[in-house]
């Protein structure tokens, strides 16, 4: 399992004052936190109504967490000059997400991410917006797929994000989305499946009951990588438990790793 750790965002209240305060011990504690849980990545999104502040902000960000963790980071903005701007100080083969099915989107981004090695979160989203059911999501995975291996990305260099709805706004969403993790881990067996995984709580409380149960699902459905919070309490064991179950950590070699080094709490 991939797992991107999500709390560096510009979303959160928290960071978006650190980052326009420029409070490096935050971001840092933040960044380190995670990756004492278990992120294989840090994700990065300093987002910010004025285009040219984000691009500073994701430099900012880039160079600080690299100074102070030895994970990768994966690029997060739809601003394309911040892409690039991260690109162009990623120290080891980032992630970046992401590109969608949108033209104008699509258009601005492919050229910059054949002139870089990483990798790719490909969400399935188009100019008709969210996807809706299961083939449609299958069907805008082979979209994206084409068009990320026509600018040379590598099947396991490509994680396709199904598009994880809110289940307070769509009752059947996490049921759906697994099932369309399945039909695209059937047709793309080397392709990479996540993404936005703690979308599926939003609105709700005690989110982190609603995630649990969400990873574990769409582990078993074939997931295998999730831009999440590693800090909530047992994600990380869960996943390791899931896959596990699942035939996916072979002779269940990770899990007891884990419980050797104390990581299963």
């Amino acid at each position: 399992m991939i797992i991107i750790g999500e709390k560096i965002n510009a979303t959160r209240k928290s960071i978006a004052e650190a980052i326009s305060a420029r409070d490096e011990g935050h971001i840092i504690a933040t960044a380190r936190e995670q990756v004492a849980a278990g992120a294989d990545y840090i994700d990065l999104n300093g987002g910010d109504p004025n285009p040219e502040t984000e691009v500073a902000n994701m430099e900012w960000l880039v160079k600080l967490v690299q100074d102070n963790v030895d994970v990768p980071i994966c690029l997060d903005s739809s601003n394309v000059k911040a892409i690039e701007a991260g690109l162009a100080l990623a120290s080891s083969k980032p992630i970046v997400n992401s590109v969608t099915l949108e033209p104008e989107r699509l258009e601005s981004f492919l050229p910059v991410l054949s002139e870089h090695e990483c990798m790719v979160v490909g969400l399935c989203i188009s100019d008709e917006g969210m996807p809706r059911g299961v083939d449609d999501r299958l069907e805008r995975s082979v979209r994206l797929i084409e068009q990320l291996r026509g600018i040379g990305k590598k099947m396991d260099e490509i994680i396709i994000d199904p598009a994880f709805l809110p289940a307070s706004a769509e009752p059947d969403s996490g049921k759906v989305v697994c099932q369309a993790i399945a039909k695209i881990r059937e047709k793309f067996p080397e392709v990479h499946i996540g993404g936005g995984l703690s979308n599926v709580s939003f609105g709700l409380p005690k989110r982190k009951y609603i995630n649990l149960a969400m990873v574990s699902m769409a582990i078993y459905s074939g997931m295998d990588a999730a831009i999440i919070d590693p800090c909530t309490p047992y994600m990380v064991p869960m996943i390791l438990a899931a896959e596990a179950v699942c035939g996916t950590d072979q002779w269940c070699a990770n899990y007891i790793s884990a419980y050797r080094d104390g990581r299963l709490g």
